[in-house]
C-alpha cells in the first residue's frame, strides 16, 4: 500500500500508510459538522434531509429577522483516489446528492459541498461548488484537494486552491465554518480579497464595507508609476488572481533570453536506460509560460507582472515581443510574430508555423520608480503601448502616518510630508529631474524604531536624495551616515533625537505643522527651539 501524505500539527506534512478503518463514519462525519455549527449558535438545527438524500444536511440558524438556512452535501475525506497521486484528499458523493442541492441554489439558496479531514486531532474543513451532474443518481462523483492546502488551512485559518476548472477550492478549521457558508455563493469564484464586493452578503446589522472589483475584463498593458514606496505593487496585488498569474524583476543584466526562452542542453534519460542522451531544448520564459496558459484557459484573464521595468533594458528584453503590445479594442493583439520555439510550445509540436498574438486574457502590469527614470530610459515608442498610471503619494493616508518615529515627537506622516517639501524645493534648486520623495510606504511602521529608521530613511536622504548638499537639510555637525546612526544610538541622552541629527529649520518646520493641530504644550517647545515669544 502506498504511503500517503497527511496534514497535522501546525501544518506538518508526515508519511504514512492509510488504514481504511481510519475513515471517518457518516456519525463521526456529522458530529463534526454539528460541533462546529453549536460552537457559534447553540440554537441551530442540523438535520439530514431523508434517507434517499441522507448525505444532504439542512443548517438552520435562528435569527432576529427570520431563519438562515443552508444545504450542505457532507462526506468524510479520504487519501488519493487518482494514480500517483499520494499529496491529495477526496470525497466522493452520489450524483443526486449534488444535484437536489443545486436544484435549492436555483430556489436561492445557499448552498456547499463539505469534506471533512481529520488525522489524529486535527479537523479541517473542505469546500467545494456544487455544480449540476449529467451522470446517473447513484454514481459517484469525485472532489479533490491537495493535502499542502490543508496543511496551510491548519496555520492559516482559511485559504482558497486554484482548480483546473478555473474554480477555487477551500479549506478552513471550524471556526471558519458560518463565514463561508455565508459567502459560499461567490468565494469559489473568486478570490478571497474581493469579500469587501460581497460584504452585504454578511450579517445584515454589520456596516457594508467598501471595495471594488478591479480585475480587468479585457487584456491591457498597464504601468503604475510613482516614488518609492508609493504602494504600486500593493495596487498591482488588487486587481490580479494570485493563482494566475507570475512575477519578474528586470534587472540590467536581465535579457530577452531570460524573458522569452531559451535553447538549453537537457540530458534525456528514458525508462530503463542507464545514461540519458543529450538533447537542446526550448526552456520557456516567464512570458511565454503565460501565453500558453492563458490560451489553453480562454475563459480566465491571466496575469503577468513585471516589477522595475525600468532597471533592464527593456526594448532589448521585449525583442519582437515589442509588436505584440498594440492590441485592439477587445484586449486581443493588433500584430503577430513568428517564433518556432514559442508556438511548438503554446500550441504544440505540430504547430511550429503557428503564429503568436496576444490573447485577450493576459494582461501585463509594470512598475516603475520615478527616482530611477535614468537607469534605462523608456523610449516614447514603447511607453505608447502602455496605459500609464500615476500612483499618488499621499503620505498621510498611510495606516502608520500617525505612528511617531521612536524617539522623537515627530509622526512618520508630518516627518514624510516636510521632507518631501524640502526634496522638491532642493530639486527646484538644482535642477534635479528624479523624484527622490518619500513614499508613503517607504518605511513601514516596523521600520520607525531607532535601530531601523537611521538606516532605512535618513540613509537614503544623506546618500540620494540631498547628496548634492547635505546640509540644506541636515545639521551641520553631522558629517557622514556613521554621525547619524551614532546620534540614534546614544538615545539615552534628553531631547528629541531628530533636533540633533536635522538642520534647525527643518526641525522647525516639522514642530511647526505639528502646532497647527496640536495643543499649546507644543507650541511652548516650537518656541524654545526657535527663540521666539
Amino acid at each position: 500500500m502506498p504511503d500517503y501524505q497527511w496534514a497535522v500539527g501546525k501544518g506538518r506534512l508526515v508519511t504514512e500508510d492509510y488504514d481504511r478503518s481510519m475513515a471517518l463514519s457518516a456519525n463521526q462525519v456529522e458530529n463534526e459538522l454539528r460541533t462546529a455549527i453549536c460552537n457559534l449558535f447553540d440554537d441551530a438545527d442540523i438535520s439530514p434531509i431523508n434517507d434517499e438524500f441522507k448525505e444532504v444536511y439542512k443548517i438552520v440558524i435562528p435569527r432576529m429577522e427570520g431563519n438562515q438556512q443552508f444545504f450542505v452535501c457532507l462526506k468524510g475525506t479520504t487519501p488519493g483516489g487518482r494514480s500517483n497521486l499520494q499529496d491529495e484528499q477526496r470525497i466522493q458523493q452520489k450524483a443526486k446528492y449534488f444535484n437536489y442541492a443545486y436544484d435549492r441554489k436555483n430556489e436561492g439558496n445557499k448552498v456547499s459541498c463539505l469534506g471533512v479531514y481529520k488525522h489524529e486531532s486535527e479537523t479541517v474543513f473542505c469546500a467545494w461548488n456544487i455544480n449540476p451532474s449529467m451522470a446517473s443518481p447513484e454514481t459517484p462523483i469525485s472532489k479533490q484537494i491537495k493535502i499542502t492546502t490543508i496543511a496551510r488551512a491548519l496555520t492559516e485559518g482559511f485559504v482558497q486552491q486554484m482548480t483546473g476548472s478555473g474554480e477555487y477550492v477551500c479549506a478552513f478549521k471550524r471556526e471558519f465554518i458560518y463565514f463561508y457558508l455565508v459567502n459560499s455563493s461567490w468565494i469559489h469564484n473568486a478570490p478571497i480579497f474581493h469579500l469587501n464586493d460581497h460584504n452585504s452578503e454578511m450579517i445584515e446589522e454589520e456596516d457594508h464595507l467598501d471595495g471594488s472589483n478591479n480585475v480587468p475584463e479585457i487584456g491591457a498593458n498597464i504601468l503604475f508609476y510613482g516614488v518609492p514606496g508609493v504602494g504600486k505593487s500593493h495596487e498591482i496585488d488588487q486587481m490580479i488572481v494570485q493563482e494566475r498569474s507570475e512575477r519578474v524583476v528586470f534587472h540590467p543584466d536581465y535579457t530577452y533570453s531570460d524573458f522569452i526562452g531559451q535553447i538549453l542542453p537537457r540530458v534525456i534519460r528514458k525508462e530503463g536506460e542507464v545514461e540519458g542522451k543529450l538533447r537542446y531544448i526550448f526552456e520557456p520564459g516567464p512570458f511565454t509560460k503565460m501565453l500558453k496558459k492563458a490560451y489553453d484557459d480562454p475563459e480566465n484573464m491571466y496575469f503577468l507582472v513585471i516589477e522595475e521595468i525600468n532597471r533592464g533594458n527593456a526594448p532589448a528584453i521585449f525583442g519582437d515581443i515589442f509588436q505584440l503590445l498594440d492590441r485592439n479594442d477587445n484586449g486581443s493583439g493588433k500584430y503577430h510574430i513568428s517564433n518556432y520555439d514559442m508556438a511548438k510550445f503554446v500550441y504544440g509540436d505540430a504547430h511550429e508555423d503557428e503564429i503568436i498574438k496576444m490573447p485577450a486574457n493576459l494582461t501585463l502590469f509594470a512598475t516603475m520608480n520615478t527616482s530611477d527614470q535614468n537607469v534605462f530610459t523608456l523610449d516614447t515608442a514603447f511607453q505608447r503601448r502602455w496605459e500609464m498610471h500615476l500612483i499618488k503619494n499621499d503620505v498621510n493616508k498611510a495606516q502608520h502616518a500617525n505612528k511617531q518615529i521612536e524617539g522623537s515627537q515627530i509622526s512618520w506622516g508630518r516627518f514624510a510630508t516636510v521632507t518631501n517639501e524640502e526634496i522638491i524645493r532642493f530639486g527646484e534648486e538644482t535642477g534635479s529631474s528624479g523624484d527622490k520623495r518619500l513614499g508613503a510606504y517607504f518605511a513601514k511602521i516596523s521600520e520607525l524604531t531607532k535601530e531601523k529608521f537611521p538606516e532605512k530613511v535618513l540613509k537614503y536622504l544623506w546618500d540620494d536624495a540631498f547628496k548634492m548638499d547635505h546640509y540644506t537639510y541636515f545639521n551641520e555637525n553631522i558629517s557622514s551616515v556613521d554621525g547619524i546612526i551614532e546620534a540614534f544610538k546614544e538615545s539615552q541622552l534628553e531631547g528629541d533625537i531628530l533636533r540633533r541629527v536635522l538642520k534647525p529649520a527643518v526641525y522647525q518646520k516639522m514642530l511647526g505643522q505639528m502646532v497647527v493641530s496640536e495643543n499649546m504644550e507644543e507650541t511652548a517647545a516650537v518656541e524654545e527651539v526657535t527663540g521666539e515669544e
